[in-house]
């Protein structure tokens, strides 16, 4: 049978793919629901999708919540019903438990608070978050996804990995990419994507197929279940990458120039066989590349080889070509 539009609600509430207004709206319901007796309590269909609607809408506050009622309807014995409630609350908290120790790994959760904040997540993929953000990412075991849940605004570069899916929920709004580039911003009346590079998939739960959104193109899906779908220009463009190193292209630069920028981006030290590479021209663009693929173009051009230990990059050769 196809789970409800509160079914999956509840669910993403539990694997924690809410956001933080969802969160506080449906948290404050259920602190309501305990309060009262609900051991003859059955909600119909109609109340689901009025509930639903409810604690998903920008327009409801958690007062509106607080006085959802849902209509009582006898079914059964109520001490058969305080024993399945039990079971079900049991069950819940199992459920929970088991899904944050044995099925994700890999977790890591950042909340910024002003300015730029520059986080690389555990799969080497950045996230510059602006003023009040938070991201919360993990991978799950059975499945080799690479799952993150956001709020703010935020310039994501994925590490591009076919076999792993990089998926972003930002509250009832899910973006899938392989690796790419691309910008969110978020707040309770809208979500908006734009792509820099790659091909990005925004759907949400009413719209499962989605849209794919493709660089310079800028998506904003709206409280009612709207895609609106515009074109970018340069100095939007220039707006979101303001302040980050995102743009690492190079022409005729020295490798000094080069090494300084890498050791800026991705947090580590770059050390060199022979200091004359440093004097090496390079002409390179390695805008929306991994630390990993950056250091395979540089091989590309020089007479170099590059080893990984911590977060220690050793480049070892002769240098110029």
């Amino acid at each position: 049978m196809q789970k409800s539009d509160f079914d999956q609600l509840m669910e993403r509430y539990v694997t924690g793919k809410v956001s933080e207004q969802e969160r506080k709206k449906i948290e404050a319901w259920l602190d309501v629901m305990k309060t009262e007796d609900n051991t003859d309590l059955e909600l119909s269909d109609e109340d689901e999708a009025r509930i639903f609607q409810k604690l998903t809408s920008s327009q409801t506050t958690v007062d509106d919540v607080v006085a959802l009622h849902p209509k009582r309807k006898a079914r059964l014995d109520r001490w058969m019903l305080r024993i399945a409630a039990s079971l079900v609350i049991v069950s819940l908290v199992s459920y929970t438990a088991w899904y944050f120790t044995e099925s994700t790994e890999n977790q890591l959760e950042v909340v910024s608070k002003n300015g730029i904040e520059k986080i690389i997540l555990n799969d080497g993929s950045l996230v510059w978050m602006r003023g009040e953000s938070k991201v919360m990412y993990y991978e799950k075991q059975n499945d080799g996804a690479r799952y993150t849940t956001f709020e703010g605004e935020a310039l994501f570069e994925v590490v591009k990995d076919a076999s792993h899916p990089f998926i972003v929920q930002c509250g009832d709004v899910k973006v899938k990419v392989l690796g790419t580039s691309f910008s969110i911003k978020t707040n309770p009346e809208h979500v908006e994507l734009t792509v820099l590079t790659g091909k990005v998939n925004l759907s949400s739960s009413t719209n499962m197929e989605g849209i794919d959104v493709l660089p310079q193109e800028k998506v904003i899906y709206k409280s009612n279940g709207e895609f609106e779908k515009l074109s970018t220009n340069q100095k939007e463009i220039a707006s979101i990458t303001k302040n980050t190193d995102y743009n690492m292209q190079f022409t005729n630069n020295e490798m000094d120039d080069v090494i300084e920028r890498i050791e800026s981006k991705f947090n580590v030290s770059v050390k060199l066989s022979d200091k004359n590479i440093r004097d090496c021209k390079i002409t390179a663009d390695f805008t929306d590349q991994s630390l990993e693929k950056s250091l395979q173009l540089i091989t590309e051009v020089l007479d170099v080889t590059y080893s990984i230990k911590d977060n220690t990059v050793t480049i070892t050769g002769t240098g110029c070509k």
